[in-house]
């Protein structure tokens, strides 16, 4: 009776080694380490570069990601070139994406704590955007190996106004700014203008203005038409049209909406409307 007691018991005994070097060997399998510094991986700051060879190297933050790029400049132009790619997370919804696909910024605040890395991504331009107001950082257009949409900053720019002052497009920087292109060509300039002054009058408490640019109009007829209308925002004249050139406007009227730090959040031909544009300025709060 004593022996099948002691085999039961160095049976039962064996089991509970077998069972702890199997969970070990989970944990270890599923346990994975920065190739920079060695830091554990988190999925929300997980990043994933993969070779033109298949070989997968893995790194805790963007920025020991970035790192490791500088120091690979082989492999960096191989996949700017489109050879091999780059995964990352997108940190607000915390789905993994291609590095093509990411903007990039840099803030005060931490997207790593333990390796101090200040570098986030996000996979959609309004969320981008809005950060980088929040937290007043600065774009890193392709941080990563050159991949990566840019931000689409409105090009600034300097014209005279009906004083023959020099107004310059980022002297209303902390603004939601319209930026509307017309012209006395178009039919509809007096209902678009209108509506226009409505939503100046409507939001002008929440940082917003209309800045209206004549192309290749007569001043004193456009003079004539802004004090017919009562307008009160600013109108800027582009005499030969080569602002409106380097916007690319192909049609009146054009507009162009900005956030208060000067990158287009969207575009519109045709007349807009008060009620149009509310629901597009609440967002850039």
């Amino acid at each position: 009776m004593k022996s099948i007691k002691t085999a039961l018991f160095i049976g039962i005994f064996f089991l509970l080694l077998t069972a702890l070097a199997w969970l070990s060997g989970q944990r270890d399998q599923g346990h994975e380490n920065c190739l920079v510094d060695g830091t554990s991986l988190l999925p929300i700051s997980r990043v994933s570069i993969q070779s033109a060879a298949g070989e997968t190297s893995l790194f805790c933050s963007l920025c020991c990601a970035r790192t490791w790029l500088i120091e690979h400049e082989e492999l960096a132009a191989d996949l700017n070139a489109g050879k091999g790619n780059i995964t990352l997370v997108d940190e607000l919804s915390g789905l993994e994406i291609d590095a093509t696909l990411a903007y990039f910024v840099e803030s005060d605040e931490y997207s790593r704590n333990e390796n101090k890395c200040r570098s986030h991504v996000f996979s959609d331009k309004q969320a981008a955007a809005a950060y980088l107001r929040k937290t007043k950082g600065r774009e890193m257009p392709g941080y990563l190996a050159g991949l990566g949409p840019k931000l689409s900053w409105a090009a600034d720019f300097t014209l005279s106004d009906l004083q023959d002052k020099n107004i310059s497009l980022s002297d209303f920087r902390g603004k939601i700014v319209f930026l509307r292109f017309f012209s006395l060509k178009n039919p509809f300039v007096k209902k678009d203008f209108t509506d226009l002054q409505i939503a100046q009058e409507r939001f002008k408490d929440q940082r917003f203005t209309v800045l209206a640019v004549s192309v290749e109009d007569r001043k004193e007829e456009v003079i004539k038409l802004l004090e017919e209308l009562n307008i009160t925002f600013p109108v800027l004249f582009d005499p030969q049209g080569k602002v409106a050139d380097d916007y690319q406007i192909t049609g009146f009227p054009t507009g162009f909406l900005l956030d208060p730090s000067g990158i287009v959040d969207s575009s519109s031909i045709g007349e807009v409307t008060a009620d149009v544009l509310a629901p597009f300025l609440h967002s850039l709060r």
